[in-house]
């Protein structure tokens, strides 16, 4: 059967459309329901990875607590069950329950906390107080001899001295990394199994309509479940759930259960060891798959029959033509070549769309690189983001520069009391941010970003230096950054600043705090930077005050100015022993001072591990000593080993001209409350960089470290004179913010101007 040019044309590409409809189709459907269904199944596994990871946050937290608490002086005594006098014992005892109330006061997932001594058999929790022979609720004595170092324990009965509850409890040794048989006692915190469940039903935003999702222990007992009739039972009856315990990590089958099909998704957790169980209805899981098998079906059938009748009505107009042409023309060059070259020209085309389409794709990740930044910075600040590792590479792709750790969080809000409108908001909160990012970005590292409302979001991350030197320099940066806007834009801009932490995973407690002291705004006033530490007070244990005591003595050691070095030490001591320390207490001072001397020290240049080890076994050295003297003289020997090395390294660096000139400078203008390292680059038209470089290999320090020092000093001589006020002495050195002045000074020198001003004034008293 012969077939006209259109009939041909007519039925190969009308078999070339319907197989084209049928496998497009087939790669939706697959494509579309298959990769749904597969998204149902990761959705239900990050659900439970979701109530892990919720679940893991609030366990360390109280593995966080826990550790605090094995530092209070009070806690120690209850283990030791060592008290000079009966007053002593109650007095402690208060303080200790004290403590314990705040924990769980301070901490919403706590229900109790319980600390057990084993030299006194007595446990105290934070309602009650049970002696050893007083009840026999003392169920804590039963694990002094546990295996690890910790264990939780899944869900039983615990009273608390005022209620029982069903609780899930964390127990931990003192001292912390004991074994059995060294052990003093024990201390476990009680989160309450409805608490544990609330988490759990936070991350369902509601709950599950059907189904079931539940937590185990190794040995299949529940933990927590919706069904509270389901507690205290053993599941291992439950065929999956033998399943479950005999796999490890993450995992999904299908089981029949209840005459019905049930998916189980379950998760191991890796800090607990416990698994999530969901049970969900197949039903259920696939519902919303269901309406769109049969819309894609309906489709496919409607595209079908409408690309044969227009290939019908179309082909036989279009190549009609055709047919009166073939017969003028001889049957070898007929329609075969204008077939072939009509699909290449749509081959053509369809390639050319394509380039089209990448360039395209192109042009918008560029354009939306500024909201991709903006959702990281958020995931940080909201917690969402906890992992420098994970995020380094998104990071870098953005344009982010921060380092892996030492992080502050400050929030600025400008003032609009100026009738600022949304537009001009908006350029104000992008130069705020422009403005911070540089001057961050002269010596550390950091990013802003505009939070709508007149506020932004600034977090520093710092290469170098402890907690609060950190918050020092951030406070510093803030204050210049505000001076900037002030200056340039005539706009006020007020600032909280929060605490250095260490973890990427802190970030959210800096935003807080930062946040928390933004609000004294109202009581300290516009243009102000307010830093967090203002607003609560420090602990004034002996131990913390003594170990302030270092700053001066590492700042003495990389001046090596023997004659103060060996009165700091001295003093030091002195102030250690006088105040009661402890044995184990002074041998950890002694430590700490060697190590904090030696990340001082590393600053110089100096090769901190090859120190270290040519001051011998220091840690066992400490430990030997059986008299605070030896441990005196152990430390200064050290000390002295460091200020000769730092010397040694000195005469090899030599002098630098650009350095001294740049010193004197400084000297000449430190008092001006607008200088700055731009300033500074400007005068001597060097980059902020390079002279930040310079400063760090030949003064050893950072600039604005140097510039604090040098008006921390000028300040002495100024408060020589009593009637000069501390507020005069502040702005006359260069500080507009008195308390900025106050808490440099104190940092610097370990008293607040007034008190050196006394001390001073004594001692020039004095007769010789």
């Amino acid at each position: 059967m012969r077939f006209s040019i259109s009939g041909k044309v007519m039925v190969i590409y009308g078999s070339i459309f319907i197989a084209i409809i049928f496998l497009t189709f087939g790669l939706s459907y697959y494509g579309t329901v298959g990769r749904l269904e597969q998204d149902l199944k990761n959705t239900h596994l990050a659900l439970l990875k979701q109530i892990d990871d919720k679940i893991e946050i609030t366990f360390r937290t109280t593995e966080k607590d826990l550790l605090n608490l094995s530092q209070q002086v009070e806690y120690v005594y209850f283990m030791y069950d060592s008290y000079d006098d009966p007053s002593q014992k109650y007095a402690n005892f208060f303080a200790l329950s004290n403590k314990l109330k705040t924990i769980v006061s301070t901490n919403e997932q706590l229900s109790s906390v319980f600390v057990y001594s084993d030299a006194s058999k007595d446990m105290m929790t934070d309602k009650s107080f049970l002696q050893r022979s007083d009840s026999a609720d003392n169920w804590l004595a039963g694990y002094i001899d546990m295996e690890g170092y910790s264990k939780w324990i899944s869900t039983h009965k615990v009273w608390d001295g005022d209620k029982e509850h069903n609780a899930v409890t964390h127990i931990r040794p003192y001292p912390l990394i004991s074994s059995p048989g060294y052990r003093k006692g024990l201390v476990a915190v009680n989160i309450t199994e409805d608490e544990l469940f609330r988490i759990m039903g936070d991350v369902y935003d509601g709950g599950q309509q059907d189904g079931h999702t539940f937590i185990i222990d190794g040995s299949g007992g529940i933990v927590t479940h919706d069904d509270k009739s389901r507690l205290y039972t053993d599941m291992t009856d439950e065929p999956y759930i033998k399943r479950i315990l005999g796999g490890n990590g993450n995992g999904q089958f299908t089981v029949k259960s209840g005459g019905a099909e049930q998916s189980v998704f379950y998760r191991t957790s890796a800090y607990t060891g416990w698994k999530i169980v969901s049970v969900v209805p197949q039903s259920q899981l696939y519902q919303p798959l269901e309406s769109l098998r049969k819309l894609m079906i309906a489709i496919a059938s409607l595209m079908v029959v409408m690309a044969l009748t227009a290939l019908f009505f179309v082909n036989r107009r279009t190549f009609k033509p055709l047919d009166r042409l073939a017969g003028k023309l001889s049957g070898s060059l007929r329609h075969v070549k204008a077939g072939q070259t009509g699909s290449l020209g749509y081959l053509e085309t369809a390639f050319d769309q394509m380039f089209t389409d990448r360039e395209q794709l192109e042009k918008r990740v560029r354009d939306s690189k500024p909201a991709l930044k903006w959702r990281m910075v958020m995931d940080m600040l909201t917690g969402y983001r906890t992992d420098y590792a994970s995020v380094s590479r998104q990071l870098e792709f953005i344009g982010i520069r921060l380092l892996p750790e030492m992080f502050v969080v400050c929030t600025a809000e400008f003032d609009k009391d100026g009738g600022i409108g949304p537009k001009d908001e908006t350029l104000y909160a992008y130069a705020l941010c422009n403005v911070a990012e540089e001057v961050i970005n002269m010596e550390n590292a950091g990013i802003a970003v505009d939070l709508g409302a007149s506020s932004a979001a600034i977090i520093f991350s710092f290469a170098e230096g402890d907690e609060e030197q950190n918050h020092l320099r951030a406070f510093a940066a803030v204050e210049q950054i505000l001076d900037i806007m002030r200056r340039q834009f005539g706009l006020l801009v007020t600032a909280g600043v929060g605490r250095c932490y260490r973890d990427m995973s802190d970030i959210p407690r800096s935003y807080d705090e930062s946040q928390k002291a933004l609000q004294y705004r109202m009581v300290i006033g516009s243009h102000s930077v307010i830093s967090v530490l203002d607003l609560i007070g420090s602990d004034n244990q002996d131990y913390y005050r003594i170990i302030k005591m270092t700053d001066r003595i590492v700042e003495a050691l990389r001046q090596t100015e023997y004659g103060k070095l060996n009165e700091f030490v001295a003093e030091l001591f002195r102030e250690a022993v006088g105040g009661g320390l402890s044995p184990e207490l002074l041998r950890q001072l002694s430590y700490e001072l060697v190590m904090k001397s030696l990340q001082g020290i590393a600053a110089t240049g100096i090769d901190t591990e090859e120190t270290l080890a040519g001051l011998g076994n220091l840690h066992e050295r400490i430990g030997r000593c059986s008299g605070w003297k030896d441990l005196e003289d152990i430390v200064l020997a050290a000390l002295e080993q460091m200020a000769r090395k730092i010397e040694d390294k000195r005469m090899q660096r030599g002098s630098h001209k650009a350095i001294e000139k740049m010193v004197a400078y400084i000297q000449e203008h430190y008092g001006q409350s607008e200088f700055s390292l731009d300033r500074l680059a400007d005068k001597f038209e060097l980059s902020p960089t390079y002279i930040s470089k310079l400063f760090k290999e030949h003064m050893e320090r950072n600039f604005i470290d140097y510039l604090i020092e040098i008006r921390i000093n000028a300040s002495k001589e100024l408060l020589l004179d009593k009637n000069r006020k501390v507020n005069d002495v502040a702005e006359a050195v260069g500080y507009t913010n008195t308390r900025s002045f106050l808490r440099a000074f104190k940092k610097y020198t370990g008293m607040t101007p007034s008190e050196y001003r006394d001390s001073a004034i004594a001692s020039q008293a004095s007769p010789e």
